[in-house]
C-alpha cells in the first residue's frame, strides 16, 4: 500500500473533507462510517450513517444506493484493510457500491473497491415473458396442469414493455385473469436481468397473504436456476412487530407498567418471543390486549437502531434487511403512503425511508390509493388517542411516570434527585391537569356533535364563529394545549438531566420513551390546531369531526388535503420510473378517466403510457344470472318498504338455493333493520351471520364451513372477500353504493368540482358507485366452475338516465329485468339446472 499522502488527496472534495473530518472529531476520533456521493471518482458529499465497527453498515437496510461509496476511518492511522473491511467491501460491491478507508483528517483515501461501473440496462423480451406463462413454460410444469389464459399473457407482455420503457400503466384485469402472475413474472425477470427490486403494494391482507404465501413461493420453485433464485419479502408497519428492547424494559418494570391481570399476557409474549419466526402480530394465535401490545410493539420514535443491544435479533430490522435484498417487496398501501409522507418531509427520493429505495412499483387494488393517501398525508386526532397518550404517562399508577419513580431513587446522583422532585411536584400534577382538560374538551366536542346530523360535522371557515367557542371550547382548547406544553417542558428537563448521568439499558429505554412522548405531544398539539383552528396559509384542507368507536362515544378530528391529485403526481408518479396500476375495477363505464383524474394522471402531459382492459376468461352468460327487479320500492322513497322487500328477496333466494347467500348493504342501519326482520322469517337450517356480531374473518370462516349460511355485510364485504365454490351461490346487492354527499370529504370534493364547472354527480358520485358495484358483483364468480345468481334491488338502474352507464361496466351475465316474481322463477330454474336447490 502506498504511504499516506502529505497533501490532501484530490479524490475528496474540500467541502466533503471538512464534513468527514468534523464528524470523526465529534466521535473523538473513533470509527465512523459514511455513505458518499462520487462524481468522476471524486467524493463530493457524504453523510455519517453509523458509529462503531464497519460491519454496522451492512446492518442498515438500503443505506447505500448503486453508484455510491461507503467510507470509514481507521482511528490508528493505517489504511490497510482488515479482513472485516475486505468482507464488507465484497458485499457492497455486489450491490453496486464502492468502499474506501480514510484517515481521521480525511486527507488520505485508500479505495478498497472502486464504485462499480453502471451496468447497462437489459431489456425484457415480452415473447420470453409470454412463453414463461405459456403451456410449455416452467410455471405450467410446476403446476402440473395448464389453464389457458390469453388475457394473462397479454397483460404480462404489456408490463414487460412498461419495465423496458418506463411510464405509468393502467391495467384492469377481470376476475380470473390471474393478474398477480402477470406482474410477478416480469418483476422477477427484471430483477434477474438488472438487479433491481419491485415494490408491490396491495390494499388487503388477503392479497398480501396470497402473494407471499402462495404465488411467490410457487414462482420461486418454477423460475429458480443454478445461477438465480428469486427472492421476496413481506414488510409490515412498525407496530406489527414486537420490540425486544421494549419487551425487556416492560418485563423489568411490569409492576409499575401494567395491571396484575395484564402481567400474565406480558409473560406469555416473552415466551412467544423465544420461538416466533417473524415477531409479528400475525404469528400470534391470540392477539394481546392493546394495553400490553402498546408497551412492547416497535415504534419508530422509540427505536435506538444500531445502539440497541437487541439490534442483531430485532424482528423489524431483520425484515427490513431481507426486504433490502429482495427482488420483490410486498407491502400494503398504508405502508407505501407512510413511506411517501416520510420522503416528502425529508426530501429523500434516493435512499431508504420506511421502505428501501425503489424505481419499479405495482399498485394492486389501485382504486384505493387516493383514500389511503388522504389518511397519511393528512392529520388525525382522536379522543382515544389523546387518552392513550396521557395513559403512557400514568394509568392506575402504571406507566412512564411510575417507572421513573421506581428508577430515579436508586441512582443517588444530584441530577436524578432533582428530577425526582420535578416529577413529584410538577410532572404528576401536570398529567392530572392535561387529563381534565382533555376530558372537558372532548366532552364539549361530543356535545356539539350530538347536534349534528349523523354525528359528523364539517369544519369550514365558518366554524370559527360557531357558538361552541364562546360556550367554552376556546378556553378548553387553550388549557389542553397549555398542559401539553407544560408536560413537554417537564419531560424534556428530566430527559436532559438523565442523559448527563451514567446510562443503563433501562435508563436508555426510559430516555427513548420520554423523547417519543415529547414528539407525540408536539404532533397532537399540531393536529388539534390544524383541525380546530388552522392558520390562514397553506394548502386547502378538508376538516371535520365525528363520533366514532363503540356506541359512538369517541371523537375524531381530521384534516386532509383537498387536492390530492397534484400531490400524488409529484410524490409518486413523476418520481418512479415504472408504475403499474391494476385491479379488477379501474374503468368506470369502460374508461379510466375517473381514476386518472383522482390520482393526478389526467393533467397534460399525462405520464400514462398504456391503458388496457383485460376481460375475465369466465363464461358469465352460462355461469351467472343477473336480475334487476323493476317492481320493488325505491330505497330513497320508502325505506321501510324497501327493507321489507330486501328481507323477502333474501328469504325467497334462500329457499331457491338452500342458503349460500351474501346480502351486501350500503349502511349498517339498513343491515340491522333487515337482520331483525330476517330472524323471524328464515328457516333455522340456514345460519344467519351478521356483520358486527363477530369478527370479519370469523364470519367468513363460518360461512365457508356451513355451506348454506346467509351473511349480511356492509362496506368491508363488498371487496377483498374470496369464497370460491358452492358455499356462495347467490348475491343480493341491496342498493347502489353511492357515497353520502354530505360526508365531509365527499362534500368538499363535490364543491371543488362545481367550482370547476363540472357536474359532481356525473363526474364523481356515479363513477365511484359504478366501480363499487362492480367490486360487489365480483364476489360471486371466483373460478371457472362457480355458478350463481346476482340480484340488484335498486331499480334506479332501470328508471334513471344513468342506469345504462352503470350496467355497462358489469360482467356480461345472463340478464333479466322484470318483476321480482318472474326473476324468482328464473332463479329457481337456474339453480335446478345446476343441481342446486332447497331440501323442503
Amino acid at each position: 500500500m502506498p504511504p499516506l499522502a502529505t497533501t490532501p488527496t484530490a479524490r475528496i472534495a474540500p467541502s466533503a473533507r471538512a464534513m468527514l473530518a468534523d464528524e470523526i472529531a465529534r466521535a473523538d476520533g473513533r470509527e465512523v462510517s459514511f455513505v458518499a456521493d462520487v462524481e468522476n471518482g471524486v467524493v463530493v458529499a457524504a453523510r455519517a450513517v453509523a458509529r462503531g465497527t464497519v460491519d454496522m453498515v451492512l446492518a442498515l437496510p438500503g443505506v447505500a444506493a448503486r453508484g455510491q461509496m461507503c467510507l470509514h476511518n481507521h482511528p490508528g492511522g493505517s489504511l490497510e484493510p482488515s479482513q472485516a473491511d475486505l468482507s464488507v467491501a465484497a458485499q457492497l460491491h455486489d450491490g453496486g457500491v464502492g468502499f474506501g478507508i480514510i484517515d481521521n483528517r480525511a486527507e488520505a483515501l485508500y479505495v478498497v473497491v472502486e464504485v462499480p461501473r453502471a451496468r447497462e440496462t437489459v431489456r425484457l423480451d415480452p415473447y420470453e415473458i409470454v412463453a414463461t406463462l405459456g403451456e410449455h413454460g416452467p410455471i405450467a410444469g410446476v403446476l402440473g396442469q395448464y389453464e389457458d389464459r390469453q388475457s394473462q399473457r397479454d397483460m404480462a407482455a404489456y408490463i414487460a414493455d412498461g419495465y423496458n420503457d418506463g411510464g405509468v400503466l393502467v391495467l384492469e384485469a377481470g376476475t380470473g385473469v390471474g393478474k398477480s402472475f402477470a406482474y410477478l413474472v416480469p418483476a422477477l425477470a427484471w430483477a434477474r436481468a438488472n438487479g433491481e427490486r419491485t415494490v408491490i403494494s396491495t390494499n388487503t391482507i388477503n392479497l398480501q397473504e396470497q402473494l407471499v404465501g402462495k404465488d411467490l413461493p410457487m414462482l420461486r420453485k418454477a423460475l429458480s436456476t443454478p445461477d438465480y433464485t428469486p427472492s421476496f419479502a413481506l414488510l409490515k408497519g412498525w407496530r406489527n412487530y414486537l420490540c425486544l428492547a421494549r419487551l425487556s424494559h416492560a418485563m423489568g418494570a411490569q409492576q409499575s407498567l401494567l395491571e396484575p391481570d395484564r402481567q400474565a399476557e406480558l409473560v406469555g409474549l416473552a415466551e412467544w418471543a423465544n420461538r416466533t419466526s417473524d415477531g409479528t402480530l400475525s404469528d400470534l394465535a391470540v392477539h394481546p390486549s392493546s394495553e400490553v401490545w402498546d408497551e412492547v410493539s416497535a415504534e419508530a420514535d422509540l427505536c435506538t437502531r444500531l445502539q440497541c443491544p437487541h439490534f442483531d435479533k430485532c424482528f423489524l430490522f431483520r425484515a427490513r434487511r431481507k426486504a433490502a435484498e429482495a427482488d420483490v417487496v410486498v407491502v400494503n398501501h398504508h405502508l407505501l403512503a407512510a413511506d411517501l409522507a416520510v420522503r416528502q418531509v425529508q426530501d429523500n427520493w434516493e435512499e431508504a425511508a420506511v421502505l428501501p429505495p425503489y424505481k419499479r412499483l405495482v399498485l394492486d387494488e389501485a382504486h384505493h390509493v387516493e383514500d389511503v393517501a388522504a389518511n397519511h398525508l393528512g392529520t388525525q386526532v382522536t379522543s382515544r388517542g389523546v387518552h392513550r397518550l396521557l395513559g403512557r404517562f400514568e394509568r392506575n399508577k402504571k406507566g412512564l411516570a411510575p417507572s421513573l419513580m421506581h428508577e430515579l431513587p436508586g441512582r443517588g446522583d444530584l441530577l436524578s434527585r432533582a428530577s425526582l422532585d420535578l416529577l413529584r411536584e410538577r410532572l404528576l400534577p401536570a398529567i392530572g391537569d392535561a387529563r381534565r382538560a382533555a376530558d372537558q374538551l372532548f366532552l364539549r366536542l361530543h356535545g356539539r356533535l350530538e347536534e349534528a346530523a349523523g354525528g359528523q360535522l364539517r369544519l369550514t371557515d365558518e366554524f370559527s364563529e360557531d357558538a361552541v367557542w364562546a360556550e367554552g371550547l376556546r378556553l378548553e382548547l387553550d388549557a389542553l394545549l397549555g398542559s401539553f406544553d407544560q408536560l413537554k417542558g417537564h419531560v424534556e428537563t428530566i430527559s436532559d438531566r438523565l442523559s448527563q448521568v451514567e446510562s443503563t439499558e433501562r435508563g436508555d429505554q426510559l430516555l427513548q420513551e420520554m423523547r417519543a412522548v415529547v414528539r407525540r405531544l408536539e404532533a397532537t398539539s399540531d393536529g388539534l390546531n390544524r383541525t380546530l383552528r388552522p392558520g390562514p396559509a397553506g394548502q386547502p384542507l378538508v376538516r371535520w369531526m365525528e363520533r366514532t368507536g363503540p356506541r359512538r362515544q369517541q371523537v375524531l378530528l381530521a384534516a386532509v388535503p383537498l387536492d390530492l391529485a397534484p400531490l400524488l403526481r409529484d410524490l409518486l408518479f413523476e418520481r418512479i420510473e415504472t408504475v403499474i396500476l391494476t385491479s379488477a375495477t379501474l374503468a368506470a363505464s369502460g374508461d379510466f378517466e375517473f381514476l386518472e383524474r383522482r390520482l393526478g394522471l389526467a393533467t397534460p402531459p399525462s405520464p400514462v403510457t398504456t391503458r388496457e382492459i383485460f376481460p375475465s376468461p369466465f363464461d358469465y352468460p352460462s355461469q351467472c344470472l343477473f336480475g334487476v327487479p323493476d317492481d320493488l320500492p325505491d330505497p330513497r322513497d320508502d325505506e321501510a318498504a324497501h327493507d321489507a322487500a330486501v328481507a323477502q328477496v333474501v328469504t325467497d333466494l334462500a329457499h331457491a338455493a338452500d342458503g349460500g347467500l351474501f346480502a351486501l348493504f350500503t349502511s349498517h342501519a339498513a343491515l340491522r333493520r333487515v337482520a331483525s326482520q330476517l330472524r323471524g322469517m328464515l328457516d333455522p337450517r340456514w345460519p344467519l351471520l351478521v356483520q358486527g356480531e363477530g369478527a370479519r374473518d370469523a364470519l367468513l370462516r363460518r360461512f365457508r364451513d356451513a355451506g348454506n349460511a346467509i351473511l349480511l355485510g356492509t362496506d368491508s364485504f363488498w371487496e377483498g372477500v374470496d369464497v370460491p365454490g358452492r358455499a356462495l351461490r347467490a348475491l343480493v346487492l341491496c342498493k347502489l353504493p353511492f357515497k353520502v354527499p354530505s360526508e365531509p370529504l365527499t362534500a368538499a370534493r363535490l364543491e371543488r368540482l362545481v367550482e370547476q364547472g363540472e357536474d359532481g354527480f356525473m363526474s364523481y358520485l356515479l363513477p365511484h358507485a359504478a366501480l363499487k358495484l362492480k367490486q360487489g358483483f365480483g364476489r360471486l364468480i371466483r373460478s371457472s366452475q362457480d355458478v350463481g345468481v346476482v340480484v340488484l334491488l335498486d331499480r334506479r338502474v332501470v328508471t334513471k338516465r344513468y342506469g345504462p352507464l352503470v350496467l355497462s361496466g358489469l360482467p356480461r351475465a345472463d340478464r333479466i329485468i322484470a318483476p321480482w316474481a318472474r326473476i324468482r322463477t328464473r332463479c329457481e330454474d337456474f339453480f335446478a339446472r345446476h343441481g342446486i336447490g332447497a331440501l323442503e
